[in-house]
């Protein structure tokens, strides 16, 4: 597990950042692993010393390096605890990542917001309501009301993939317009869980009373329906998937049929988020994602 030290002595300190900029590499080296062993505490002094250097760009450059490295560690460490955690918090999980964006997110927008919707959609919903009426009181509260859309445009941009820019734009791809949907429905104790298509991210309304068994079904499914953020919610159904994967050339996997961990969701997420960084050349951004791809492994 990665550890961080705080800071004991202030002057040690911003004698090490004057240092940063020894043109001597060797020491360069050991200044930058002494500053990033302090961890998240040493970034304030840091950030003070690259504001007040805006003329020497190549200082200004090492400092950026190594409180980049310092963030990245501090959401490495938080991604094994994730892991090692009992319920594996989605959301929780998906602000981490995040963090490699927006290392300042503001978590408690994110919570605002989220429960603003959920609000919207328990005023809605009632005891009587079938699963179609609920999914569609969904639709109706996210799509309509709410106003989000899929990311026909831009498709690839990294902003669709995180929650909070997507709260803010009200504008997602597949998987993060996916996230948004579960994590209210949970929160609601609606049973609206990720299914990992390939090239695709769908969500399967969980049958939990097993009606489809009492109805004569044969072949163990779990999922009533499905339903497509990224399609303002259009509900479909079993047979769909097998068409899409027949148009693919694939076979009728389980795991294409029934609800993924949120583990996968993240992964998929990770994915994602390196071919969007691939594409428009952030390749720090890319060694980063694998490192956390690593940990999820």
């Amino acid at each position: 597990m990665l550890k961080t030290q705080t800071i004991h002595n202030p002057s040690e300190v911003a004698a090490l950042i004057r240092l940063v900029e020894d043109p001597d590499p060797t020491i360069f080296g050991h200044v930058k692993d002494r500053l990033i062993g302090y961890g998240n505490s040493v970034v304030p002094n840091l950030e003070s010393s690259w504001h007040l250097t805006a003329s020497e760009f190549e200082y200004q450059q090492r400092i950026q390096g190594i409180i980049q490295e310092i963030r990245t560690n501090e959401i490495k460490s938080d991604l094994q605890k994730w892991k090692a955690s009992s319920n594996r918090d989605l959301l929780k999980g998906t602000l981490i990542i995040s963090r490699l964006q927006f290392p300042d997110i503001d978590e408690k927008f994110v919570e605002e917001e989220l429960d603003k919707i959920k609000q919207k959609v328990w005023l809605e919903i009632n005891d009587d309501n079938t699963a179609f009426e609920i999914v569609k009181i969904f639709n109706h509260v996210l799509f309509d009301l709410c106003g989000f859309e899929s990311s026909k445009n831009n498709f690839y941009s990294p902003q669709n993939s995180f929650i909070n820019t997507v709260l803010e734009s009200k504008i997602g791809n597949p998987l993060s317009l996916s996230i948004l949907y579960s994590v209210i429905a949970q929160r609601l104790q609606i049973p609206i869980y990720g299914v990992n298509l390939p090239n695709h991210f769908v969500l399967g309304f969980v049958d939990e009373f097993r009606t489809l068994k009492m109805l004569g079904f044969k072949d163990d499914r779990n999922v009533l329906f499905y339903i497509n953020p990224f399609s303002k919610g259009r509900i479909f159904d079993h047979n769909e998937i097998e068409n899409y994967l027949r148009s693919l050339n694939l076979p009728f996997e389980r795991d294409y049929f029934e609800p993924c961990s949120n583990t996968e969701i993240l992964k998929r997420m990770l994915t994602n988020l390196s071919y969007a960084y691939t594409k428009v050349g952030e390749d720090q951004k890319v060694r980063d994602l694998k490192e956390l791809q690593v940990i999820l492994a």
